[in-house]
């Protein structure tokens, strides 16, 4: 994802002095490639363990990383650079323009995150236990819906329950056999808190799949899938562009997934044939 929008997304997490050296860099992104930890911090009036720390706390290895990948963004032309807020009275052309930017780049910005480790750890989670249970509240509940389409599709079986007072006897009746997915792009919806401590009281692994960084769901569950923190329009009635994210983990969880279970493949093969003789028969 983009170095500066990534730090952008991160502010509200940053200490006084992280935000000092981030004000810096947004202001002198040309010079920080060449300059030392010791020199960011005399320049933004902190310190170099600080200057450190926070490249690290960023999500980059080491401040060379950080350096690096801020100096490759810098060189890069590209036609969509950040996220645009949508206004009253704007035109249909403008405002279509604008969705479609945040859409491509909440999706880049995603991608960009993933790494397989995750991934496969949450395939091998899947394919042993028997029960699904995934719950996600608001917005959250359109990937939970797509996420049941997708593995039912696959011969799994997956509960999902929008009430927690049904869903939690459940998980309690079948600890051994469950594993938990909760979606929450926030990581601190409360119902869905409380549901991942008590799975990690019965020993239920717990899938989450929330925005970047630290967050009290991402804390208790034994996999995180992150996507990234796109902003949302002043506007917005719904969630747009966190959807959006969360969706692509989802379909890439999916395909993973198939890929490396080549029954899998077959039985998508089958039931594709059996929608599309239901089609040709009776519509």
């Amino acid at each position: 994802m983009g170095v500066l929008s990534h730090l952008d997304s991160m502010k509200h997490d940053m200490s006084a002095a992280e935000k000092k050296i981030y004000a810096y860099i947004c202001k002198n992104v040309e010079k920080i490639p060449s300059m030392t930890a010791h020199d960011i911090a005399v320049a933004s009036g902190s310190s170099a363990p600080t200057v450190v720390r926070f490249s690290k706390k960023m999500g980059f290895n080491t401040l060379t990383e950080f350096k690096i990948s801020l100096s490759a963004e810098t060189k890069q032309e590209a036609e969509i650079t950040g996220y645009s807020d949508v206004y009253p009275s704007e035109s249909f052309e403008v405002l279509k323009t604008k969705l479609s930017n945040n859409a491509q780049f909440t999706i880049c910005e995603t991608t960009e995150l993933f790494t397989e480790a995750p991934f496969a750890e949450a395939c091998d989670l899947l394919d042993i236990h028997e029960h699904c249970f995934v719950h996600g509240v608001g917005a959250s509940r359109l990937a939970v819906e797509d996420f049941a389409h997708k593995w039912t599709r696959l011969g799994k079986k997956v509960v999902r329950e929008t009430d927690y007072n049904l869903l939690l006897p459940q998980l309690v009746s079948n600890p051994k056999k469950s594993l938990l997915l909760l979606i929450s792009n926030s990581g601190k919806t409360p119902e869905l808190v409380a549901l991942a401590e008590t799975a990690k009281e019965l020993n239920i692994p717990v899938i989450a799949i929330t925005q970047f960084g630290q967050n009290r769901l991402s804390k208790l569950a034994d996999v995180h899938l992150q996507t990234s923190r796109p902003m949302e329009t002043e506007l917005r009635s719904a969630a747009t562009n966190s959807i959006l994210a969360q969706f692509v983990t989802i379909d890439l969880l999916y395909y993973f997934d198939i890929s490396r279970n080549p029954d899998y493949a077959e039985i998508v093969y089958r039931t594709r044939v059996a929608v599309d003789r239901f089609r040709d028969t009776y519509m």
